[in-house]
């Protein structure tokens, strides 16, 4: 009760500070909670923006998926194979060092404008985390259960489908969730600065037909989207960590 008691007083204080932001000379473009509120409304009437969610949902879920079916093996083979694990660390580190955006006029000439040059930049904005997380999981197992299970004769296979796995899933699956909230942030600086279709359209062709109301009723919508997907995310990972309570 305290933790909701608490969040919803959170909420509360944004909403006060949001309407008063309105209300003072801060800018003539800031819209009050209640216009925001009005526009996200007519904008899912109309159909606009859930047409828009499911184009920038194809997105996510293309580099979402590719980064986590190569980003996991490959983490898990960084930690098991130490000479892979420190030459590929390297790469790993330079792409996340890396200023994402100046990616992107490479993917225009290599992929095109579309929705897999969306999900090209979700997948790197998002693999070197869910990489790093798995390589981390694997490097943080316990030394004594290798040495137990290896003492019961415990095999190979055996050693990493039994101790090693286990005991990285929840670094895992904590990548996963920290993939999927860079992948929204790929996602919107993919669509704001190459791809006219999707969210960032709505915000783009808001922002020139000075809609303020509907700019920040998109935006609204996007924090609203990515808070509930890593809210299932996270519902997902408790169930699947029970065991270890």
């Amino acid at each position: 009760m305290v933790v909701v008691a608490l969040r919803s007083a959170s909420v509360v204080a944004f909403l006060l500070l949001w309407e008063w932001a309105a209300r003072a000379p801060v800018s003539f473009n800031f819209p009050s909670p209640w216009a925001t509120l009005t526009a996200l409304l007519a904008l899912l009437g109309s159909g606009a923006l859930l047409g828009a969610t499911l184009t920038s949902l194809q997105s996510v879920l293309l580099g979402m998926g590719a980064a986590v079916v190569v980003g996991v093996p490959l983490g898990l083979l960084m930690g098991v194979v130490g000479p892979v694990g420190r030459v590929a660390r390297v790469y790993l580190d330079l792409m996340i060092a890396l200023p994402t955006a100046a990616l992107i006029p490479l993917v225009i000439l290599s992929v095109g404008i579309n929705v897999a040059s969306s999900a090209v930049i979700v997948f790197v904005f998002s693999a070197p985390f869910v990489t790093l997380n798995a390589y981390g999981g694997v490097r943080d197992v316990r030394a004594r259960l290798v040495e137990m299970a290896r003492a019961f004769g415990a095999s190979p296979g055996q050693l990493f489908l039994c101790v090693v796995l286990p005991s990285a899933l929840p670094m895992i699956l904590a990548g996963i969730r920290y993939g999927l909230s860079r992948a929204f942030v790929g996602l919107i600086v993919a669509e704001l600065l190459l791809s006219p279709f999707g969210l960032g359209r709505l915000i783009m062709t808001a922002r020139s037909m000075f809609e303020h109301d509907r700019m920040f009723a998109t935006v609204l919508w996007t924090l609203l989207l990515a808070g509930a997907a890593l809210a299932a995310l996270a519902r997902l990972e408790a169930r699947l960590l029970r065991w270890r309570a």
